[in-house]
Parts: C-alpha cells; structure tokens; sequence
C-alpha cells in the first residue's frame, strides 16, 4: 500500500488551490464552532464548502484511484455547497442576531432544507437552480456588507463579496476547464483561490461576537 505521504507527492496545482480552500473553511468552522460565538451558520456554510474541497484535493490529485473514486462524492457535495450552503451563508450575513445565524441546530436543520430542495431540483431537471441560487445569495452578500458593516469592516466585505460574485461569473463564463482566466491562473484555480479570499473577506470575525 502506497504511504499516506504518496498524495503530497501527487498532488497538482489544481489540487493544491482545493488544499488552500478546504483551510481556509477549516480555519473558519473552527473559529465558528469550537465555542459558543454566535457564528453557527458561517460554521456550518464553511463545513460544506470545506467537504467539498477536501473532496477536491483527492479529486484534482494525480493518483488515478483516489482521483476516481471520490468524483461521485465531490460532484454531490459540491452541489450541496451550491443550494445549501451559500443560502445559509447569506441569511448568517445578513442577519447575524437570527436563530439560523446563531444557533447550530437551526442552522443545520435549514440547511438540511435547502440542501435537500436544491438536491432534488437539480436532479429532476432544473440545472439552473444549482447555478441562480449561488448567484442570488452573491449578490445578497454584497447588499449585507453595503448596508451591515462600518469603515474597514465594510470595505472588507465588500472585497470578499465581489470575489464571490467573480467566482460564479467565472464559473459560468469559463467553460474549459484548463482555459487560463485573465491570463493568470486555469479556471480550477481561480475558482478555488476566489472562493477563499471571498471567505476570508466576509466571514472573519469583525469583532467578538455575543454568545448565542
């Protein structure tokens, strides 16, 4: 059996940005979890995204076994992320005081929700939902971050939601997926640097939250 230390060996590019993009969630569910913060949405947003990133290390990696048998896991949960976690990420932005933003049973029970609504859509046909609703909760992030947030905070936010919405336009405008995006980076990349910089940007913590 080859040793664990084989898939560092093997790793790509393309896996290595899903490797910075599943620490940057791990960074933040830790932060959101381990204590009670009042972050339980943010939380658990950033488990999902990071599931799938973690997911993606294997998936993006060039041992051909591991590369294959998580590509049914990493497709699902990446679609979780897309219908389930961007809603809850977005409504935890907009209304950091709420039950769902707050309080960790709330909010995986929401989440559970949407992801199973989203799921089921997108499964009997209706691909659109996988890519409007991501879309819509950008641009809900970017009108919380406009309107929630003060000085520094706010322009920090603001960065971040403008790279969330520059990872579904690349998303949907790219369509290879080697195709370098602005002549820097292949779209797999890009989308996962995006994604962590949009993360760090609306996510980390602007001051110590109350305990829920």
């Amino acid at each position: 059996m080859e040793p664990w230390y084989g898939l560092v060996l093997k790793m790509t590019a393309d896996a290595f940005s899903d490797l910075g993009l599943f620490a940057v969630c791990a960074g933040l569910a830790w932060h959101c979890l381990s204590a009670e913060r009042g972050r339980a949405g943010i939380g658990v947003a950033c488990v999902l995204i990071g599931a799938a990133a973690f997911l993606g290390v294997f998936r993006f990696s060039s041992w051909p076994g591991a590369s294959e048998a998580v590509r049914g896991a990493h497709q699902f949960m990446a679609l979780v992320a897309a219908v389930g976690a961007f809603p809850i990420l977005a409504m935890s932005l907009a209304e950091p005081s709420s039950a769902v933003a707050c309080r960790l049973g709330g909010a995986w029970w929401v989440t559970f929700v949407l992801a199973g609504l989203g799921v089921a859509l997108v499964m009997m046909g209706v691909k659109l939902w996988q890519q409007a609703v991501p879309l819509l909760c950008g641009l809900w992030i970017v009108f919380s971050m406009a309107t929630r947030r003060s000085g520094w905070a706010r322009w920090r936010g603001l960065a971040g939601a403008l790279c969330l919405l520059a990872t579904f336009a690349v998303a949907l405008l790219v369509r290879e997926p080697d195709m370098l995006v602005l002549g820097l980076l292949p779209k797999t990349q890009m989308l996962h640097y995006l994604l962590a910089a949009a993360l760090l940007g609306t996510c980390w913590p602007t001051q110590t939250p109350a305990s829920a």
